[in-house]
């Protein structure tokens, strides 16, 4: 990947979160960002038109981000399971982060998170071979 986003899905339920994250997104020329706010409707989003990159929250209703990660992950939901995803957190710890990356996310973040540093996070997943 050249570092470059076309179509970008925020999954966060906090509205001021997702204004962050589009802020990001942005500086990579992300021409159509997408904002869903639980993982069901951000699998019926990639279905429609995938995406070169997923930033999600953890903790959500009706789907939390790791079930949408293991969901991507497995194949079987019509979105490419190589999708880059990042997930931006309040769960802190180990065993937190162990989880996560057991679900399949490219990249844990802790919440609270700066710009620069979600910057360098994205940054960062988008330069990993494929």
């Amino acid at each position: 990947m050249d570092n470059k986003i076309s179509r970008a899905v925020i999954v966060e339920d906090s509205p001021q979160m997702r204004e962050l994250i589009r802020m990001v997104l942005g500086s990579f020329g992300a021409s159509e960002i997408v904002e869903a706010p639980n993982g069901a409707e951000a699998l019926a989003s990639l279905r429609q038109g995938g995406a070169d990159i997923v930033i999600m929250d953890w903790k959500m209703d009706t789907m939390d981000g790791l079930e949408c990660t293991r969901r991507i992950r497995a194949g079987g939901e019509g979105v490419d399971a190589r999708l880059p995803i990042v997930l931006l957190t309040g769960c802190t710890g180990d065993d937190a982060r162990e989880t996560a990356y057991a679900a399949g996310v490219d990249l844990y973040m802790e919440k609270p998170i700066s710009l620069k540093k979600l910057y360098a996070g994205v940054s960062d997943v988008l330069n990993r071979p494929q």
